[in-house]
């Protein structure tokens, strides 16, 4: 039942997965000399370069990515008849959006140049546009917090918001969009049968895991006392078994090498120099996860999800890899701004 149920949507996912950018693809966009060439390059081998306009305007640019993407997400959904996949899948890609907003608050919290802060969020379904534009210009993250449409959100962001005061950082502004989002994601989980509720749980659990070392290892830097990064922990840890109560009075090389031991030991270095170097290298795992997905059974709504976020790392890459050559970057510095095949691109 499951292989009829999803045939047609998995045979449109297998098509797109296979003109998605190969290794080549990234090589030849850093070499490209200017950004029209760049253009012209993804025009011929991506459906993100489909019609893509020939401007240096990166936001002509910004906005034709992301409505590209948009597109396909909508009809990854629309694919899906099954109402209790169909409203997981709903919210799964959702996600999406909500990186957007945790990225805008948090450069509100620091006050981070609207110049810059447009880099740091990549506008996104309900969070674009208008919506988009009255974020990024609130004089405060009060003002923008006033501003999120969902108001179960909005009464969580605003209970953040003094914690993220009071240590002075915006972690607890993350955390908290974070745990809002995946208890419904889990409770949407806990309704899907067999091999979808299987991959669902896998791939929704690499993620969780990934956030809560992220929150460990960025807490630990912080300085932050142990019963704050404890009540940081998301729930529905997966294959993460770590004592967080015991692990967080450690310091920071204890808890690299009690992550070293984990099933994340394959992707973290005990000898990881900060949270950045910590949150990129799980950042390729996930990657690696999803792309694993596709070698197993393949009438899944995990299959789907995972060329969703898939492509969700293909975007925020082209995005970086066309803005590189309207800012002139060298090929190093844009090595570093890419996610997918960073381990094979070396210049």
């Amino acid at each position: 039942m499951s292989a009829s149920k999803y045939a047609y949507s998995i045979a449109r996912v297998r098509a797109k997965r296979a003109i998605m950018l190969k290794p080549e693809d990234y090589e030849a966009l850093i070499k490209a000399p200017n950004i029209h060439q760049a253009l012209t390059h993804l025009r011929s081998v991506s459906d993100f370069g489909k019609d893509i306009p020939q401007t240096e305007d990166v936001y002509e640019i910004e906005k034709h990515l992301t409505n590209r993407f948009v597109e396909i997400l909508r009809a990854l959904v629309e694919s899906v008849g099954e109402k209790v996949a169909r409203d997981f899948l709903e919210l799964a890609l959702a996600k999406y959006e909500y990186e957007t907003l945790k990225a805008l608050l948090k450069a509100k919290f620091l006050g981070v140049p609207e110049s810059e802060a447009v880099l740091m969020a990549l506008p996104l379904g309900r969070y674009s546009g208008a919506l988009y534009t009255s974020l990024l210009s609130a004089k405060n993250v009060e003002q923008a917090i006033d501003l999120v449409p969902e108001a179960e959100l909005k009464l969580v962001l605003r209970e953040a918001l003094r914690e993220a005061e009071t240590l002075k950082s915006p972690l607890p502004i993350e955390v908290a969009i974070d745990k809002w989002l995946y208890t419904q994601l889990y409770g949407l989980i806990d309704k899907l049968k067999g091999d979808d509720k299987k991959w669902a749980q896998h791939l929704m659990g690499i993620e969780i895991d990934a956030k809560n070392i992220s929150i460990l290892v960025r807490g630990k830097v912080l300085g932050l006392q142990p019963p704050i990064i404890e009540k940081m922990w998301l729930p529905h840890c997966y294959k993460l078994s770590l004592d967080v109560k015991s692990l967080a009075a450690q310091p920071l090389s204890s808890i690299l090498q009690a992550i070293a031991t984990s099933y994340y030991g394959k992707a973290v270095s005990p000898l990881a120099r900060d949270a950045v170097e910590v949150e990129r290298a799980l950042e390729i795992l996930w990657v690696k996860e999803n792309e694993k997905v596709f070698s197993h059974y393949p009438f899944t709504l995990g299959l789907i999800y995972a060329y969703a976020n898939l492509k969700y790392v293909e975007l925020k890459d082209v995005r970086a890899l066309l803005f590189s050559k309207i800012m002139n970057l060298p090929p190093q510095k844009v090595l570093a701004l890419v996610t997918r095949y960073r381990e094979k691109l070396s210049f």
